[in-house]
């Protein structure tokens, strides 16, 4: 049938709203901090084959996830046990669906009039499985219950034998099925609207204003696509992870090559590492659904939330590698690896988007840290009542924000998985948790340098009070940073501290006025030493009165540091958020008695420049006048066909394209090669930039290489590089199809 247009965008604005209703619904009835505070749930709707036809705007690694479970049910269950209206069914299986076992939804099937019409599905995460503890699974046995669906509602019956069977298995039966609880409220809600939707707009008319949106989907992610450039972007992210055999990290490089031809989009991870032998590991479908967060974010924002969107993307991740693990490889940490995943196509998008001119989708990344490892946020023992801490705590929800080409990012603004996401009130968290906050606060020195500084995560300093048994995740220390940065900007700061101290005599030094905000106050103290677990220990214990510090992620820069505005750089010293030694050592600013001091900033930022070109390693293709020999009049004054990034230029050279400087028109290569190749390298000592090695004192594994202007010792780009691991260097981030332009 003809749908109108009119009742057509009706319809899919109210039907936006009951998803919105049905998720709201969800968070009231959940006692979970994650869900209610933190946002990490969903509502959305699928036609009678299980495709979706619109997800809301909570956590979007569900709204893909879901598909996939509601089909593999239709094929196993269609027949025997069947399905019928009132039926709800509980899933929880990611080698089906989902990123862990953490990842619990429940879905339920609309008929009308004996028929069905449609399906519904909530999803929350839900912090407690039963199994071991977060970090110390060894295979996907070891996480808990694994559930590939079963009727915990049917007929319209809640099924109290199959509810008791799921939570009794759990350290938290309350929290668990209260979480349950609410999927299955969030479901009565959305089913009670929609079939309203069917009565107002009938039941013709919303099949096929379903069949449109799909459609819709589809042919505007295509027309997206056709009007960007071909090409191939990219990108390689590190992470680490621990073995079960080694007790130092791992280090872990997702690597992503991102290729964009006509109204397609190819995703190529080989080069990826291969899964690991603890819980740092990905199934295919909870890579799949991470993959929906990068498209969504900044590509296909403005495109119905639907499995439409993604018919023109084709994925290729090798099979056993950490984004596409074999069976029965544990995944509790799959978020964590999938995240960075997340980045890596998120920088190849990014630039993709600059060179189609749609400067106002670019964003640096959303998961900048100077290095990870050390104790993580899922707790387990008891709080001072003496009930079960079974879950985390998700101050990364207030993690800070890529920065865009025209403005810093937003500080402590959100998180990339969760449009509507909120970081958890620090007084809900004391009355839940064993702990007490002496400080929550922006960290300085956190966010990605770069003309325009990434947003500020936040660091946190707390204590263990009342619990007795308390443990966290432990990672080796990775001493190699995460996330990225554009076009010059750096993937992130290094302020912050995450590790462990052990106190003596706390209350009564507090009593008295010792009262530390951060840990740089804890240096020094005679009454406070840091805590290195030894040997191989995938959870420590923490003993009451001790402190913890964390940090969370950063956004990335955007463009050379040194052309920030002087007077940010002094806003920002004035704030606490950047240090002196910054504003001198990366910003070249300095300041005098009244503020800014002009000609001193001016002298010291050419003095950095000039030390860049000291430093780095020379092109092999410059003549003695330091002249590329691709150099000619022809390339110098050609015509600019296509702004490729924030610094260079592709023009034409007579019948060939050049790679051009767009502040000194220096010319680096031919169209089609690598201007890196053709750049100044420099390499930049993380241990000297962060004047301190992590907290267990190792030396760090990492480097970053800064690529450089030799006409203008403009910095265009700042790679983090693991010399340890077989890499390309410089890795080929831009590499546009010029056939069609010259």
């Amino acid at each position: 049938m003809d749908v109108d247009p009119i009742r057509y965008e009706m319809f899919l604005h109210r039907l936006w709203a009951v998803g919105e209703e049905g998720r709201s619904t969800l968070q009231r009835v959940t006692a979970s901090p994650i869900v209610a505070q933190g946002g990490e749930v969903m509502s959305s709707f699928y036609d009678t084959a299980g495709t979706m036809v619109l997800a809301c705007s909570g956590h979007l690694r569900f709204a893909a996830a879901t598909s996939d479970a509601i089909k593999q049910m239709i094929e196993w269950f269609e027949s025997s046990p069947g399905f019928h209206d009132g039926d709800q069914l509980f899933f929880n299986d990611p080698y089906v669906a989902g990123s862990h076992t953490y990842d619990m939804m429940v879905v339920k099937p609309i008929f009308l009039g004996g028929r069905l019409i449609a399906w519904i599905a909530t999803s929350t995460h839900t912090a407690d499985t039963g199994g071991v503890l977060r970090g110390a699974a060894l295979e996907i046995h070891h996480e808990g219950i694994r559930i590939l669906g079963v009727k915990v509602v049917e007929r319209g019956e809640f099924r109290e034998d199959v509810f008791r069977t799921l939570t009794e298995q759990c350290r938290d039966p309350q929290y668990v099925g209260l979480d349950i609880k609410a999927m299955i409220a969030g479901n009565n809600v959305c089913a009670a609207r929609y079939l309203s939707l069917v009565d107002k707009f009938g039941l013709e008319f919303i099949e096929a204003a379903g069949r449109k949106t799909l459609t819709d989907a589809e042919e505007m992610a295509r027309a997206k696509l056709r009007s960007l450039p071909d090409g191939v972007w990219r990108s390689r992210v590190y992470y680490s992870a621990r073995e079960a055999d080694q007790s130092d990290a791992d280090i872990i490089a997702v690597v992503c090559a991102v290729t964009k031809k006509g109204d397609t989009l190819d995703i190529d991870l080989d080069g990826t590492s291969p899964q690991t032998s603890g819980d740092t590991n990905s199934t295919l479908p909870s890579t799949v659904a991470h993959l929906n967060i990068a498209l969504t974010n900044q590509l296909f924002w403005d495109i119905p939330w639907n499995d439409g969107k993604l018919a023109p993307i084709r994925l290729k991740a090798p099979a056993g590698s950490v984004l596409n693990c074999a069976f029965p490889a544990a995944c509790g940490l799959a978020p964590m690896i999938g995240g960075m995943f997340v980045a890596a196509v998120s920088e190849c998008l990014a630039k993709m988007l600059y060179a189609a001119g749609r400067r106002d989708d670019v964003n640096a990344g959303w998961a900048g840290a100077w290095y990870s490892g050390g104790p993580g946020f899922m707790y387990g023992g008891h709080n001072r009542e003496g009930l079960p801490t079974a879950q985390g705590l998700y101050d990364v929800h207030g993690g800070g924000l890529g920065a865009r080409p025209d403005r810093d990012g937003v500080d402590t603004g959100g998180h990339m998985n969760i449009p509507s996401g909120g970081i958890s009130d620090i007084e809900r968290i004391e009355m839940q948790y064993p702990f007490i906050y002496l400080s929550r606060r922006h960290v300085k020195d956190g966010a990605g340098f770069g003309r325009y500084r990434g947003g500020y995560g936040s660091e946190r300093l707390l204590f263990v009070y009342g619990s007795q048994d308390l443990t966290a995740n432990y990672r080796p220390y990775g001493a190699v940073p995460n996330g990225f940065g554009l076009f010059g900007g750096y993937p992130a700061g290094f302020g912050g501290n995450r590790a462990l101290y052990r106190t003596e005599g706390l209350l009564q030094r507090l009593r008295e006025g010792a009262y530390p905000t951060g840990a740089d106050e804890l240096q020094g103290l005679d009454w406070c030493r840091l805590d290195l677990p030894d040997g191989f220990r995938p959870r420590v214990p923490i003993p009451e009165l001790a402190f913890i510090t964390d940090v969370t992620q950063s956004g990335g820069g955007f463009g050379d540091p040194l052309e920030r505005s002087p007077a940010q750089v002094e806003r920002d010293l004035r704030t606490g958020r950047t240090s002196p030694d910054v504003a001198d050592r990366i910003y070249g600013v300095r300041l005098d008695g009244g503020g800014v001091d002009a000609a001193a900033t001016a002298e010291r930022r050419k003095q950095l420049r000039a030390e860049r070109l000291a430093r780095g390693a020379r092109p092999a293709d410059l003549d003695g006048d330091g002249v590329a020999a691709a150099a000619g009049p022809e390339a110098t004054h050609g015509e600019v066909v296509l702004h490729v990034h924030e610094y260079l230029d592709l023009v034409r050279a007579g019948e060939r394209m050049a790679v051009r400087c767009r502040r000194c028109a220096y010319v680096f290569c031919g169209g089609e090669e690598n201007y890196k190749s053709a750049a100044v390298e420099v390499t930049m000592d993380l241990e000297e930039l962060a004047g301190d090695r992590v907290p267990s004192g190792e030396p760090y594994r990492g480097v970053l290489l800064g690529y450089v202007c030799p006409g203008c010792s403009t910095l265009l780009q700042v790679d983090v590089f693991c010399p340890t691991r077989q890499d390309q260097r410089p890795l080929w981030d831009i590499q546009i199809d010029c056939s069609g332009l010259v």
